[in-house]
């Protein structure tokens, strides 16, 4: 997993050093595009069924990685304090801990095992320190995220029972609270550290008639890097 993470951020950032080295001293007019990589640490997610009234299952997640793409204006009109930003977010291996034992369901306790990705696009209000070569920011966003979740398997504690949930997908709203620096490296391009808290409630339907529906709330600390070009 981690392999694959490294290998798509060194793509996405020779990609972008590619496409924009030729014109690093161009009049900056504060459009920007971005590539940004991040390790995500999620929180237990809680998994509910809407047609059941008995207990939520609260499932243990491994950490995961994320990459993304953004593209931006540090707006004239406030001096470059004020970013816009619309942004994409794959989210990938922040699946199901099946070393942790859960209540699933009020069945009892079991193992949950399972594969999510997730696909998040939203769109980002920042305030920036524009003065300088090191912008701190601070931002929210919000949006739509897409989750591919793949089969279930819970298994009892203690016993030979299993409950299978055939691979879904859904989606919901979604939002972010960001805060982090940013480092002029040149006049045009810049290297960015930064913290996002994370949170989606997709409603996951059944893609087999026979499988159930689902709602869950999913949270998540990630440390991200990247790099920033601006026009």
């Amino acid at each position: 997993m981690k392999k694959r993470f490294l290998s798509l951020v060194a793509v996405a950032m020779l990609m972008l050093f590619l496409s924009v080295g030729s014109v690093f001293a161009a009049q900056n007019t504060g459009f920007y595009i971005g590539v940004v990589g991040g390790y995500v640490m999620p929180q237990e997610m809680t998994m509910s069924d809407p047609s059941y009234y008995g207990p939520d299952t609260d499932a243990e997640l491994d950490d995961g990685f994320l990459v993304g793409f953004k593209t931006g204006w540090n707006t004239p009109f406030t001096r470059g304090i004020m970013a816009l930003e619309m942004e994409y977010n794959y989210i990938s291996g922040t699946d199901f801990d099946n070393s942790k034992l859960v209540d699933v369901f009020g069945e009892g306790l079991g193992t949950l095992n399972g594969d999510i990705d997730i696909h998040a696009v939203l769109f980002n209000i920042k305030a920036r320190y524009p003065q300088g070569r090191v912008h701190p920011y601070v931002g929210v966003g919000f949006g739509y995220a897409y989750f591919v979740m793949g089969d279930i398997i819970a298994r009892e504690y203690g016993g030979s029972g299993t409950m299978f949930i055939p691979d879904s997908s859904g989606g919901g709203f979604c939002y972010q609270f960001l805060a982090g620096l940013e480092l002029d490296i040149t006049p045009n391009l810049s290297l960015g550290i930064g913290y996002k808290y994370f949170g989606a409630e997709p409603e996951i339907d059944e893609d087999n008639y026979w499988s159930p529906n689902y709602d869950l709330d999913y949270k998540a600390s990630i440390i991200t890097m990247g790099l920033t070009f601006t026009y």
